[in-house]
């Protein structure tokens, strides 16, 4: 009931609440807590994590988010490149500790919002001994207060927008660990799909060191061959069976890294099927086409500096507004223990101004200004290191290329030895070994081809990577951005 009564130390008149009790005023409050709590815990992340559309692709933040029923059902089948992404994008634990970072930013986001409206304090205090005033008859025995605490709702406004920055940051970070961790599938399945060739290649090498050995050893007890000679050719084929245990202890260490990247139970299979494995992971991409800009643009490090100075520059205003003054608002009865003897509630507006702090906020003003200089110096560090990026995987294209031809052209050259080495054995102008030698040659060229293929798909993978299209072959930017 809205009532007029003198002011506690004035004479003029005062607008106040009355309030007949103090149970009553910690039921309302309750109540009002009541009301105001959310009834429903879905929030907008839900709706960000949604599966994806029938487009294949999957929303960046879903990366690290488990799917036990579908990865089991994949998993009975081989799998290709495209499916071993969405299962790494789905489980590995690589990629979590980054979307983890986008919900912990979205959740301070929220707090910046929350601080648009002023916070409400509660304050009460009970008196069990009624206080002693010969003047007042019936003394009250609680105080109770509402108050705002320092409320500045443009400093609010410009945190809020400061925080949507550093949610982005996140974003565009974890957007820059996914990037990486395709790109080492990539190269993981390339590697896998050419060690399964180098395996096989080396195990014709092997093959053709036993029948050299065999030829041999029947020779010696013909008395044409010295055991020195046999023991030569004994060691060759050792040397060719321990290279065939290199490669599969190498390829047995690729499938093991892929079995952690995608968190497998142990003994849990992974069958991949490796088939046109270059189609898979390269798909139409032809390193020549490659754009340099278009990469500048898409670039995860570059975008990072650029939103760290968009930061700074609220970081800036937010270091001027500390020069305003913040508010505060209280609404309160009485204290019983001040010189006041009238009730009812007070209603109050304040004003906080720190007049002198030994200059801090002036230097923070420079201090902010200076950090925005440094991410701007960072940004241009960030391109150079780019651009040589870019070079280098160029580089590595050209040579790799150029060693492909290379070893191509001496593998034909080797094939066209082989198949006159064994016309020449035929007719008897050409003994066994020689002829095991042309054979044993063009099987090593065949390896060399193998070797320098799988050095240029490695590095046209990187080119991929740094253009940004491998990642944005499987993420959708879009469904996640503000």
């Amino acid at each position: 009931m809205l009532t007029r009564t003198a002011g506690p130390s004035q004479g003029k008149p005062q607008v106040f609440f009355f309030l007949p009790s103090f149970p009553s005023l910690v039921l309302g409050l309750l109540l009002a807590l009541l009301v105001s709590w959310p009834v429903s815990g879905q929030s907008a992340e839900v709706a960000a994590e949604a599966p994806a559309q029938a487009t294949g692709q999957i929303p960046a933040e879903a990366a690290g988010q488990p799917g036990a029923s579908t990865d089991t059902a994949v998993l009975q089948s081989p799998v290709d490149f495209d499916d071993l992404v969405r299962l790494a994008l789905r489980r590995s634990p690589f990629f979590n500790k980054s979307h983890l970072e986008i919900k912990v930013r979205r959740m301070d986001e929220a707090d910046s919002k929350s601080d648009l409206l002023p916070s409400i304090f509660f304050i009460s205090r009970y008196y069990p001994s009624q206080p002693s005033n010969p003047s007042v008859t019936d003394p009250q025995t609680y105080y109770v207060a509402f108050t705002t605490g320092d409320y500045n709702p443009v400093m609010a406004y410009l945190s809020l927008k400061a925080r949507k920055v550093v949610t982005e940051i996140a974003r565009q970070a974890h957007l820059k660990v996914m990037s990486k961790g395709i790109e080492t599938l990539g190269k993981s399945f390339l590697e896998l799909h050419g060690m399964n060739r180098l395996v096989e290649l080396q195990s014709t090498y092997v093959e053709l060191a036993r029948e050299n050995l065999r030829s041999a050893r029947e020779r010696q007890k013909l008395g044409q061959v010295v055991p020195m000679e046999v023991e030569i050719i004994s060691q060759e084929e050792a040397v060719a069976r321990a290279h065939r245990a290199a490669l599969l202890a190498t390829k047995e260490r690729i499938e093991e890294g892929l079995r952690k990247f995608l968190d497998l139970e142990p003994g849990q299979p992974l069958r991949l099927d490796l088939t046109n494995a270059r189609r898979q992971v390269l798909g139409d991409f032809e390193p020549a086409e490659a754009s340099l800009e278009e990469a500048q643009k898409r670039d995860f490090d570059v975008r990072i500096k650029q939103l760290s100075q968009e930061l700074q520059t609220w970081n800036v205003a937010l270091a001027k507004m500390k020069f305003m003054p913040s508010f505060t608002v209280v609404l309160q009865t009485p204290d019983p223990v001040s010189s006041n003897i009238n009730r009812g509630t007070f209603f109050s507006l304040g004003l906080n101004f720190p007049i002198f702090e030994g200059f801090k906020r002036v230097r923070n003003i420079k201090r902010q200004k200076m950090v925005l200089q440094q991410f701007e110096s960072e940004e241009s560090v960030k391109a150079h290191e780019l651009l040589q990026d870019w070079r280098d995987v160029e580089d590595d294209l050209r040579t790799a290329a150029t060693e492909m031809q290379l070893a191509q052209a001496q593998a034909d050259l080797a094939r066209l030895k082989m198949k006159q080495a064994e016309t020449y054995y035929r007719t008897g102008e050409l003994d066994f070994a020689a002829f095991m030698q042309a054979r044993r040659e063009y099987v090593e060229g065949q390896i060399k081809v193998a070797r320098k293929s799988m050095e240029y798909d490695l590095a046209a993978v990187e080119l991929r990577s740094l253009t940004r299209d491998l990642v944005y072959r499987f993420v959708k930017e879009e469904r996640f951005s503000s």
